[in-house]
């Protein structure tokens, strides 16, 4: 009986972990991005992702897209012109390879972190030498 009480719980556990694992990565890229924002105001198309991401104290999700300070997109869509977007997935990053500065996404059960060059230069954007080994000229 034990056994299987711990065969059904153990998923949630490995997820609440990933979720854990999941939201410290997003804290370090959006306070790395927004090094002098004390608040960081964060649009998303995921419900999940904007739920998940309300439980770190300096962001605020909004839900009208033109004021937020980033987009993290998981779907293709139409998004406003020069607003900051971070994709979820490769496919969506790879759609948004002009506009977006880059990615966080899972693959084969590890994290994925991925800066484009040039969109960080067309925003402004440097990020501390520590990221330099995410950051990629091309796709």
């Amino acid at each position: 009986m034990k056994k299987m009480l711990l065969l059904l719980f153990l998923p949630f556990v490995l997820f609440a972990s990933n979720m854990q694992y999941e939201l410290k990565i997003y804290a370090t890229l959006l306070s790395n991005l927004f090094p002098n924002y004390h608040t960081i105001k964060v649009w998303s198309d995921n419900a999940k992702k904007s739920n998940m991401l309300s439980y770190l104290s300096n962001i605020k999700i909004v839900k009208d897209i033109n004021n937020a300070d980033i987009l993290i997109v998981q779907r293709k869509k139409d998004l406003p012109k020069n607003k900051i977007i971070f994709a979820t997935n490769y496919l969506i990053l790879k759609h948004y390879k002009r506009e977006a500065i880059g990615g966080f996404y899972w693959k084969k059960g590890r994290p994925n972190i991925l800066f484009l060059r040039s969109n960080l230069f067309n925003h402004h954007i440097q990020l501390p030498s520590s990221f330099n080994d995410f950051i990629e000229d091309r796709l």
